[in-house]
């Protein structure tokens, strides 16, 4: 392991009007050497707050074992950057359960270059559990497994960012767990930015995100996400969370009961701007979008989904209290229902608000009630 430690220097500039010295601050930088596992937990355990650790070029660092009972590496209590180009922290142990990082309260950790795989706890985040802040930039997630919520990345009431990254192919496994891809609490703040969610899978809500906080999603793809036995294919947004999402992809995500794209809950509130939804599906209401909260679809397309109950396009319900549904500027086409909303199916009581919006040739039909909807046509 090689270390290079620059301290910081003092520079006074002899102008007429004599200027203070302006210190000049170099962070420490340590490179671990391919495959060197142990090295890589040392630079983590002696890492000044705000050094970078760079490991080697498309390297795999495997762990066999747990630092500690949960993780493969250290906790992150302070600032750090570990960096590669395609290198990946991989779990390698067939008897020992465990993620791969944790980031504590008090952690800021960035991962540039990284891939996370292979991780798997009894807990929450098979790869990463986060309660501080935690930023990926172009890393991936992958094939990591929580026994319980947050299959790739749990985020506990901290700040979660990923940028031109990945997270594919990660599980939620057990009959109580959420967010196959990744968890957000009550508490917590996830933002996607240029990022694909892919092939994950819960067993209850939210194959691709289980969200009770605040979400922001921008020019970001779902795609083939599940929610075996509840809600949410792509996305659950439950509790009072918060979801806005931007010129976005949702394709071929599935729910075994409702939202095969977007479930939005009671008290959640959903924006959706130029975004595009098709081929999702859900075995009961709301193919692309199931709401019992408050939506609204800007400049949004809703096209060839399919469910196996009523909504075929957008279910909006109306349980303890009614849904309110807006859509501007949008269309609803080509999407089946097997009874009832071929496009828009709004049980009684729910509200739906149709502003430049067009709801055209689905099935059995466009909107149900029929003649409920104002400009929507049948």
């Amino acid at each position: 392991m090689k270390q290079v430690c620059l301290r910081g220097a003092a520079v006074t500039f002899g102008l007429a009007l004599g200027l203070a010295a302006v210190p000049s601050v170099a962070y420490a930088q340590t490179s671990v050497a391919c495959g060197d596992s142990a090295g890589l937990i040392t630079a983590i355990q002696n890492a000044a707050s705000g050094a970078t650790i760079s490991l080697a070029r498309e390297c795999t660092y495997a762990f066999g074992s747990a630092f500690d009972a949960e993780n493969a590496l250290p906790p992150i209590t302070k600032k750090l950057t570990i960096k590669g180009e395609g290198s990946a922290l991989v779990r390698s142990s067939r008897s020992q359960l465990f993620r791969l990082l944790e980031v504590a309260e008090n952690g800021d950790l960035t991962l540039r270059g990284i891939e996370i795989s292979a991780g798997h706890t009894g807990t929450d985040g098979g790869g990463i559990a986060n309660e501080g802040k935690l930023t990926l930039d172009r890393s991936e997630v992958t094939g990591n497994t929580a026994d319980q919520d947050g299959g790739g990345i749990s985020n506990e009431g901290g700040t979660v960012t990923l940028r031109d990254s990945s997270v594919a192919g990660n599980t939620a496994l057990s009959s109580a767990a959420d967010g196959g891809g990744l968890s957000n609490n009550d508490k917590g703040t996830l933002t996607l930015k240029h990022t694909s969610v892919t092939d994950n899978t819960a067993d209850q809500d939210g194959g691709g995100i289980d969200n009770k906080g605040v979400l922001s999603v921008e020019d970001s793809t779902f795609r083939g996400n599940t929610a075996r036995d509840d809600d949410g294919g792509a996305i659950n947004n439950s509790g009072t969370g918060s979801v806005t999402v931007k010129e976005s992809k949702f394709v071929d995500n599935v729910a075994g009961i409702d939202g095969g794209a977007i479930n939005n809950g009671e008290e959640a509130k959903l924006e959706i701007w130029n975004t595009d939804f098709s081929e999702n599906i859900s075995g009961n209401d709301g193919a692309a979008v199931n709401n019992e909260g408050t939506a609204t679809l800007t400049k949004t397309e809703v096209e060839k989904n399919s469910a196996g109950r009523d909504g075929g396009g957008i279910n909006n319900e109306a349980l303890d209290s009614p849904a309110h549904l807006t859509l501007n500027h949008s269309e609803v086409t080509g999407n089946v229902a097997a009874r009832n909303g071929g496009g828009i199916n709004n049980q009684s009581g729910a509200s739906v608000t149709l502003n430049d919006s067009r709801v055209v040739k689905n099935r059995p039909d466009n909107c149900f009630p029929l003649n409920t909807i104002a400009g929507c046509r049948n």
